[in-house]
């Protein structure tokens, strides 16, 4: 009777330390099988314990376990261990961050367990209770243990406790050199707490140029989005990347693209928008046939438009941009390289800036990639365009971006391919 109610016993530890969320120890599955006692005092503690345990009265659980613990006779050695990590797993719960220190450290002194797993779940309870020389001596015994994913885990145990200057600093050598998505989502995070927005768009920029999934440019698009005073064609920019990485789904989001791009002036490119989702099978409903038939009219348009701008083009360069944009978003995209090169060329523009990002557009649609990054790049770093700009070098500099746009629509520049997320 006592062996199968000490066989439960050890069972029942097992589940207590695998619901604790900073607990590290764990019971192996033979201690279940291989304790017996007599002494029903014993017995008796840790039934209570566990019991007091399963209904997360850790107060209760942690003055059990301790009165277990100090329980010596007929006692099998099995059982300290378990008793042990309850102790840690109930003061953790209870709060009693000093009694669980306390605790850890008899066990890394009596060798028992793996010490470098102790020193880690001792220096998160020292974080949580904010015990700076703690915390400081743990992770001075951790020395060269502690790996990137520990730091983060520690990192992430102090924001979670409101320390986010801290925690920055903890994780910094984790997010030296070429650091791995976790630390990166843990800065964004971080940033995102302390609402620092140029933090958070720089972490989300590291993200989408090591690790391109639709989660991250949805994010960093939709900051673009809330930048204030966007022009008519920053604001297309914005769309056509959405468009380029996947991040327009529904029936709102093409329409919403496509009356923008009538609004800038570009009735082909909204055209263009409305055939992908018709195609898709995303667009439904009168508005969007009337929506269809507007672009449709619009884009019969271009053509006078264009010839316009071209009668302008020869004495005012900025008009020429404007041209190129027109010749470009219409699939005419070499006439549209050779007058921005030289529009940028003249030293006349009022806005240099726009007419690169023009160029690396326009590049892009001409599968050249790298050249593309490299004018969207040349964006100066203060200029209005910046933001924009350097969103589309990270594009441009994925293998796939160009390959996309050149394979996908020859004709259509400005509705790139998209990239399932």
């Amino acid at each position: 009777m006592i062996r199968k109610t000490t066989r439960a016993i050890s069972a029942a530890f097992a589940l207590g330390v695998a619901a604790a969320a900073l607990s590290i120890v764990s019971v192996p599955a033979s201690a279940a099988t291989a304790v017996s006692t007599k002494n029903e005092a014993l017995v008796k503690a840790i039934n209570d314990m566990n019991a007091a345990a399963r209904s997360q009265n850790w107060t209760e659980a942690l003055a059990k376990a301790r009165e277990a613990d100090a329980i010596k006779d007929d006692k099998p050695t099995a059982l300290n261990a378990p008793i042990h990590a309850m102790i840690v797993t109930a003061a953790i719960n209870a709060k009693d961050y000093a009694t669980a220190m306390a605790q850890i450290d008899k066990n890394i002194a009596a060798k028992e367990g793996d010490r470098t797993a102790s020193l880690r779940q001792a220096l998160s309870v020292a974080i949580m209770a904010k015990n700076k020389e703690k915390t400081d001596q743990y992770a001075k015994d951790l020395g060269g243990n502690l790996d990137n994913e520990t730091r983060l885990f520690i990192a992430s145990s102090m924001m979670n406790s409101g320390q986010l200057k801290e925690a920055l600093d903890y994780a910094k050598p984790a997010l030296e050199g070429n650091p791995p998505e976790a630390a990166l989502k843990f800065e964004e995070a971080v940033y995102f707490k302390m609402n620092n927005l140029a933090g958070r768009r720089a972490a989300l920029e590291q993200l989408v140029t090591s690790y391109p999934k639709l989660e991250y440019w949805h994010d960093l698009l939709q900051l673009a989005r809330n930048d204030k005073g966007l022009s008519d064609d920053q604001t297309m920019d914005i769309y056509r990347l959405r468009l380029a990485v996947g991040d327009l789904k529904s029936d709102a989001d093409f329409q919403e693209m496509a009356q923008e791009a009538l609004v800038a002036g570009y009735a082909t490119e909204a055209k263009g928008v409305l055939d992908k989702a018709q195609a898709e099978k995303i667009l439904s409903g009168e508005r969007d046939q009337r929506l269809v038939k507007m672009a449709t009219d619009r884009a019969a348009q271009d053509g006078a438009a264009i010839a316009d701008l071209q009668k302008r083009a020869g004495s005012d360069p900025n008009s020429a941009v404007k041209l190129c944009l027109m010749y470009w978003s219409t699939g005419k995209n070499k006439e549209a390289e050779d007058r921005l090169r030289a529009a940028i060329a003249s030293g006349k523009l009022a806005d240099p800036d726009s007419a690169k990002v023009a160029l690396g557009h326009v590049l892009l649609a001409e599968g050249k990639g790298g050249d593309a990054a490299t004018a969207f790049a040349s964006v100066a770093r203060n200029s209005k365009e910046a933001n924009i700009a350097r969103l589309w070098a990270i594009y441009a500099r994925h293998p796939e971006a160009a390959e996309g746009e050149k394979a996908e629509k020859p004709a259509k520049a400005a509705a790139p391919a998209r990239r399932r997320g």
